[in-house]
């Protein structure tokens, strides 16, 4: 594998910040499925609610087969359906369920996938996810108990860290990719 992540390794693609994008499409259009049932062992309620999720699963894969075709493409697209599947989330759970934590990592996204000469693409996909952070802001408040909100808002904090952490494990220049200093 040497330096190259793990989709790059599989044959998806050459450029390793596209197989990144298209490895982490794939684990997060795995991951939607299970959303639901993590809603229900967090909060006890909204589960029917947060299947709206499951739309994005198409749009994920998407992204994974996009990584072969068209690299840049991919790279652009991840972040973005990351960034409107957290605001159709929130506008169905409500704004207090903590789903604006979720865009960090779609922000993190933005700053690692794209080249210095890319550098419009990047602030593009941070400056949506800014704006997706105001919008969460403004949306009403949700049906849920205030004890469900919590535990949702610590469980959407945690999947935020957690995602960032998996954007750096897997990048070309995360922690595999660095030789040991001397």
């Amino acid at each position: 594998m040497g330096d190259q992540p793990l989709a790059a390794a599989g044959g998806l693609t050459r450029d390793p910040l596209a197989a990144t994008a298209g490895l982490l499409g794939l684990i997060l259009a795995s991951n939607q499925p299970t959303y639901p049932l993590y809603v229900w062992l967090a909060a006890g309620e909204g589960v029917a609610r947060s299947c709206v999720v499951l739309g994005a699963v198409p749009l994920f894969l998407g992204v994974a087969w996009l990584a072969r075709r068209h690299g840049f493409a991919a790279r652009l697209l991840l972040p973005l359906v990351g960034i409107g599947n957290t605001v159709v989330a929130a506008w169905v759970l409500g704004a207090q369920a903590g789903l604006d934590y979720l865009l960090i990592p779609c922000a993190a996204l933005g700053a690692a996938l794209f080249r210095a000469g890319e550098r419009w693409a990047m602030v593009t996909v941070v400056a949506a996810a800014a704006a997706a952070w105001l919008a969460i802001d403004g949306i009403a408040p949700g049906e849920l108990s205030a004890a469900a909100y919590a535990s949702l808002r610590r469980m959407n904090a945690l999947s935020a860290i957690a995602v960032c952490g998996l954007i750096g494990w897997l990048s070309p220049a995360g922690p595999r990719s660095s030789p040991p200093p001397a």
